[in-house]
């Protein structure tokens, strides 16, 4: 599932995109193989001190637009509004692709093995820039912000979710280019519960979606990720 705080997509992303056998790779886990070995395709250092825009200072219109967008979903948001955010927030990665799966089932070790290794590197990115910005989710800034779903942990800025389901859609596009808008549909939707629920900011999922084009970016600069493309592709349902 795809749950934030214990992280990727096993995504974006409980944060779960269940590439890695159904459950997210934990931060122990991460810390483990970091100091075991080197990043598989992205060096999640980079995002320590990358150029990338902030979030809105406290006392900016900016925030006080982004706190408004939440309340404004906290007023009008349905029963069944928040039973969806709470869906895409526990969605496994067959959610990017419905009725029509991309991969045989079981899924091949091969494939999980392959969103393991993005897995290790998203997830300390993602971290790398939680970390760095520190800014507190909608319900810990403010109290009249009430999440209608279950309450991540962590920080807010930018959106794991958001920032998973972009990788995901960008990689899956990588892998059958043909679907990518099927797919980026799917992560919009998932993006934009967040919101929905409580437990992010508009200008929180802008910046997971920048982010997670940035990452992929960097994804195609690695020789090894373009090979697991090319081998993801001859593993592909015909």
């Amino acid at each position: 599932m795809i749950r934030t705080n214990r992280y990727f997509l096993a995504l974006a992303l409980a944060l779960s995109l269940g590439a890695c056998g159904g459950r997210l790779i934990s931060p122990i886990e991460r810390a483990a193989h970091h100091v075991a070995g080197s990043p598989f395709y992205v060096n999640a250092e980079v995002y320590k001190t990358s150029a990338f825009q902030p979030p809105p200072a406290l006392d900016s219109q900016a925030q006080k637009a982004d706190l408004a967008a939440v309340l404004d979903w906290q007023q009008k948001r349905t029963p069944q509004d928040c039973a969806r955010s709470q869906a895409t927030a526990d969605a496994d990665y067959d959610f990017f692709w419905g009725d029509k799966p991309l991969f045989p089932s079981p899924l091949p070790p091969e494939v999980k093995k392959f969103f393991k290794h993005l897995d290790y590197d998203a997830g300390e990115a993602i971290n790398n820039m939680k970390n760095r910005y520190a800014r507190l989710r909608p319900f810990k800034g403010y109290a009249e912000v009430q999440s209608c779903i279950y309450k991540s942990k962590g920080y807010s800025y930018p959106s794991g979710h958001a920032s998973y389901s972009r990788i995901f859609v960008d990689v899956l596009g990588d892998i059958a280019p043909e679907r990518r808008e099927e797919f980026l549909k799917r992560a919009d939707e998932m993006a934009a519960d967040r919101v929905v629920g409580g437990v992010h900011y508009p200008t929180d999922i802008a910046a997971g979606k920048v982010f997670g084009d940035d990452f992929h970016a960097r994804l195609l600069k690695s020789q090894d990720y373009l090979k697991d493309v090319e081998r993801m592709q001859k593993l592909l349902l015909k």
